[in-house]
C-alpha cells in the first residue's frame, strides 16, 4: 500500500477521535466547556434554590417560624416535607455552591491563600449538601440522638465557619488585586457581619429566642456575597491570569 494513502488514513483517525471529544465536551469560542462557563452561577443559582424551598416548605407548615425555628427543622428526620426541603433544597443549592467554589479556585487561584480561600467556599456547599444527606433529628438543635443527627450538627457549624473564613480570606486577596479592590472592604464587612450572626445565632439557642431570624440573617449574608462575586465572574469572564493581575 502506498505510503501516502497510510498516512492520509492516520490524519482521518486522528480527525475522527478529536471530532468524538469535542462532541463528547462542548466548548464555547473561548476554549472553555459549557459547564466550567455554567460553575460561576452556581453562586447564584444554589442561594435561589435554597431560599425557593425554604419558602415552600415552611408555607406548608403553618405551625412554622422563620423568627425562631432552624432551616435545618423543615427537613428534620421523620417531619412533613422533609425529603422535599432535603433533595430538592440542601442536595442540589450545595452541589451549585460547591461548583462555585470550584469556578474561584480556576479563575482566581494565584497562591495558596486563594486556593484555601475558594475551597473553604466549596466546603460551605459540600456541608449543605451533606446537611441534605444526614438531616438532623426532630427538634434539633437538641442534643442528637441519631447518627445522621450528630454528623448534621457538626457539620452545619464546620460549614458556617468556612463560609465566614473563606469570605475573610476573600477580602484580603481582593484588596491585592486591582479588578477586585472595589469590593474588598465589602467582601471584609460581610464575614465580619456573618461572624457576628453566628455568634448571636449560639448565644440564642438555650432560648430559641430569634433563632431563626439569626440564622437566616447569617445566610442572607453569606449568600448574598456568593451572588454579588458570581456575578462579577461571569461578567469579567477573564482567565485567572488577567483577572488576578493587581
Amino acid at each position: 500500500m502506498p505510503q501516502h494513502s497510510l498516512t492520509e488514513k492516520t490524519m482521518s483517525a486522528r480527525s475522527a477521535k478529536s471530532l468524538g471529544r469535542t462532541s463528547a465536551a462542548p466548548f464555547t469560542r473561548d476554549g472553555e466547556s459549557v459547564a466550567q462557563q455554567i460553575l460561576p452561577l452556581g453562586g447564584v443559582l444554589g442561594p435561589a434554590v435554597f431560599t425557593t424551598l425554604v419558602i415552600v416548605c415552611a408555607a406548608l407548615r403553618p405551625e412554622y417560624s422563620h423568627l425562631n425555628q432552624f432551616i435545618s427543622e423543615l427537613g428534620a428526620t421523620g417531619t412533613t416535607d422533609a425529603s422535599l426541603m432535603n433533595r430538592a433544597g440542601f442536595i442540589p443549592a450545595g452541589a451549585l455552591i460547591a461548583g462555585f467554589g470550584i469556578a474561584l479556585i480556576r479563575q482566581l487561584s494565584l497562591g495558596v491563600r486563594s486556593i484555601l480561600a475558594g475551597s473553604l467556599i466549596a466546603f460551605f456547599g459540600v456541608g449543605m449538601s451533606l446537611a441534605g444527606f444526614f438531616p438532623c433529628d426532630p427538634g434539633c438543635p437538641q442534643p442528637p440522638t441519631s447518627l445522621a443527627g450528630t454528623i448534621h450538627d457538626r457539620v452545619s457549624v464546620a460549614a458556617f465557619v468556612a463560609a465566614i473564613a473563606g469570605i475573610g480570606l476573600w477580602a484580603m486577596e481582593f484588596r491585592t488585586r486591582s479588578v477586585w479592590r472595589g469590593i474588598w472592604l465589602y467582601s471584609a464587612l460581610a464575614s465580619a457581619a456573618s461572624l457576628l450572626f453566628l455568634i448571636a445565632l449560639a448565644t440564642s439557642i438555650d432560648s430559641r429566642s430569634l433563632t431563626g431570624l439569626w440564622q437566616r440573617l447569617l445566610i442572607a449574608t453569606v449568600f448574598g456575597w456568593y451572588a454579588v462575586v458570581a456575578l462579577r465572574l461571569v461578567r469579567l469572564r477573564a482567565p485567572a491570569s488577567n483577572a488576578g493581575t493587581p
